[in-house]
Parts: C-alpha cells; structure tokens; sequence
C-alpha cells in the first residue's frame, strides 16, 4: 500500500507542472460481476459468487484536460450461490442427504488508481481510457451449515469470515455525456483481478484457501467539474 500511494504522488508531481489542472469528482454506484474462478461453482478453487453491489467515490486530475490520473475507493458485495454450493456439497458426499447453507456476501474494498487519458469524440461527448493497480481488502463470507446426515450427525456447523489484503490490477473505459459544464453523466466500466488469501484456524492447523477474484464492474457515474487550479 505504501509503494502504491508513492507511486501515485511521484506521477502527480511529475504531470501537474505550470499548466492548469481540471479536477473532477466521481460518484457512482451500480452492478459488480465476478467472472472466471471467482464465479465458479467449483469446490476446490471457486467461490460461487454472483453479480452484486458496487458503490465508487473517484477524483480525477487531467493536464491539459488530456492525460492525468484517477484515484477511486470502492465497495463490491458479492451473495453466494447458496443453493448450487450445497447441490454440490451433497453431490461429493455420500453420507450427506440434505444441506442448508446461510451466507453473508463477498466483500471488496477496492482501493486503486493509475493514468488516465481522455478524447473527445463529440461537442458533448468524451471518452476516458485508465490502468489502474492498488489494493484489495477482501473479507469471505461467515457461513452456517445446517446438514442432514445419512447415519446421524451434527445439527450445524459454521466458517467464520477471513480477511485478505492483496495486490489488484486491471483496466477501465468510460463515456460522458456533459449536463452542463459543471456536471457529467458517465457510464463506466472496469475490469480488475487480484489473488485473495483467506487464512483459517481448525483443528489440524491453520489452513490457508487461496482465491482469484475478478470482477467486471458496470456502473452510472455523476461526474462533478471542480474549481481549476492554477500551479505556478
């Protein structure tokens, strides 16, 4: 996280110089969906996440209202298949006759930037094109089983949550429409991916369950014009 914030101030240093900065404030919220293994209905490394929340709060700063930087803080809440994971539980187990599973969501706090480009492609109309890299914070979801047993068994069962911190990358586009000269209707997309290690304590040890996530967020953004500032 350190090197990343580094990273991050070093390029405005270097991109803001006497020329006039345009900032903007990003808010946005719509639909985070997980792809790949972070979708998976596999057992051994998939999560049987599906599509959920996202929420972003983004700043901007362009030089020459061209090249720049972005900065964004998200949230991603991800349900569980709780349905498929327990057909698929019952499935591998021969003494396991029924399953009910309960489960909080997958949660994500994305916390990620990079360079940013932007081109107008119309009087109103402008696209931006953005790396990003950073951190997420990654919590599994606690989970209460309530098995039924061919030959007897326990009633319940539980996993409680974990927490991850982990390098995340990937990429973005977005199209703004302009309200006015203050205020922008966007729609945005990203792609971002990391490698999630949840640890857990259980009788044998400490187990460590390592998880790709990748996520393919679409979402509606308000994108607020800020005062320009002038660097001498």
């Amino acid at each position: 996280m350190r090197h990343t914030l580094s990273v991050f101030f070093l390029g405005i240093s270097f991109i803001l110089n006497s020329q006039s900065v345009v900032t903007n404030l990003h808010l946005g919220t719509g639909l985070s969906q997980p792809l790949f293994e972070y979708a998976s209905y596999s057992l051994d490394d998939g999560c049987f996440a599906q599509s959920g929340f996202l929420g972003a709060v983004s700043l901007s700063s362009l030089y020459n209202n061209r090249w720049g930087l972005q900065m964004q803080l998200g949230l991603q809440l991800h349900p569980v298949a709780v349905e498929r994971l327990g057909y698929e539980k019952v499935q591998t187990d021969p003494f396991l006759t029924d399953l009910t599973i309960r489960s909080e969501p997958y949660r994500i706090m994305s916390f990620i930037g990079g360079p940013a480009y932007r081109m107008g492609v119309a009087e109103k109309i402008d696209v931006d094109m953005r790396l990003n890299a950073g951190l997420f914070v990654s919590y599994s979801p606690y989970q209460l089983y309530k098995p039924v047993y061919y030959m007897g068994g326990p009633p319940f069962y539980e996993i409680t949550n974990s927490q991850s911190r982990s390098f995340a990358y990937g990429a973005g586009i977005s199209i703004s429409y302009a309200v006015s000269d203050c205020f922008h209707l966007t729609v945005e997309t990203d792609f971002m991916r990391s490698e999630a290690r949840f640890g857990f304590v259980s009788a044998s040890g400490i187990r460590e369950d390592i998880r790709q996530l990748s996520l393919l967020n679409a979402y509606i953004t308000l994108r607020i014009h800020l005062p320009e500032i002038y660097l001498d």
